[in-house]
């Protein structure tokens, strides 16, 4: 396993939901604060982005060439093609005036997307835990919550996790991939308020939990069982989500933030904002798309 190192520079705000494209061969994420789709080819280095005409918490797969999204307004699909925004559902019900916007989000192998809601700013619990299913209905699954975190699943489908930031905790539950139904919340991982807050996550093809510490500058990887295997340091504070890549899907990237941030900061930090990669020994796998 190697060092972290800079796979794209830059200052993110809030860099969030990075996930890999297997027949683009490239890396997507979001700056949720600064509403921005970004686009790494890490064999060429090009770079592309997309601006979004709202907060944007998450993205996943869709087919052609879309990514499904949740954000300020609600689920919608975005087109990159065409720049296309198409709004699917809103949970919240107030569009751009929603209090709650969506947070952190993932796909299921079902092909529906799971993502949170989360009051932004002034943190409060109102939030909830959400499932759109590829025919656009909206169940509400869980909540109420405040910062809704770490959605990710076993390899097998029996199991689902879910963080809320703010209780230092991250929940396995029970999962029924068929209907998609969770139950039996139960503790996996305590993490002490010192070692930061459990951000983003991602499930290994050996079914390890990787979870990104906010305000720790780490990333940790956690067996079935709860028990920490590993840890990795990175050269900033503000670690938000991981997410295997690359041809063989060996590659960890990790983004991080730069929100607050002042000159004193950057100079302690000056590469806050930017998108991580680790080359590991483990294989991750390949995220499911929106609808099948």
């Amino acid at each position: 396993m190697t060092e972290p190192y800079v796979a794209a520079a830059g200052t993110c705000l809030l860099g969030e939901s990075p996930v890999w494209h297997p027949d683009h061969q490239a890396l997507y994420w979001v700056d949720v604060r600064n509403p921005t789709i970004y686009r790494l080819d890490p064999a060429t280095g090009a770079r592309r982005n997309w601006r979004v005409q709202t907060e944007i918490g998450c993205i996943g797969l869709a087919t052609g060439n879309r990514l499904v999204a949740g954000t300020r307004m609600g689920f919608a699909l975005i087109d990159l093609d065409s720049d296309g925004f198409e709004l699917l559902a809103d949970p919240e019900g107030d569009g751009r005036l929603n209090r709650a916007r969506l947070n952190d989000g993932r796909v299921d192998r079902r092909g529906r997307l799971w993502c949170g809601s989360m009051q932004d700013p002034v943190f409060a619990e109102v939030g909830w835990l959400y499932r759109l299913d590829p025919d656009r209905s909206v169940e509400r699954m869980e909540g109420p919550v405040t910062i809704p975190n770490a959605i990710c699943w076993s390899p097998d489908d029996t199991v689902m996790y879910f963080s809320d930031s703010l209780r230092q905790a991250i929940w396995a539950y029970d999962f029924d991939i068929e209907t998609g139904a969770i139950g039996n919340r139960r503790v996996l991982v305590e993490i002490p308020e010192a070692d930061g807050l459990p951000d983003g996550a991602v499930v290994d093809s050996d079914g390890f939990l990787w979870v990104a510490l906010m305000r720790g500058g780490a990333v940790r990887r956690y067996d079935p069982a709860g028990k920490m295997e590993r840890e990795i340091r990175f050269p900033v504070s503000l670690t938000t989500c991981p997410a295997f890549g690359g041809p063989d899907m060996t590659t960890l990237y990790v983004t991080t933030a730069s929100s607050r941030f002042g000159p004193e900061d950057f100079q302690r930090e000056p590469q806050a904002g930017s998108l991580f990669a680790v080359d590991t020994e483990v294989k991750g796998m390949v995220e499911p798309v929106f609808g099948n």
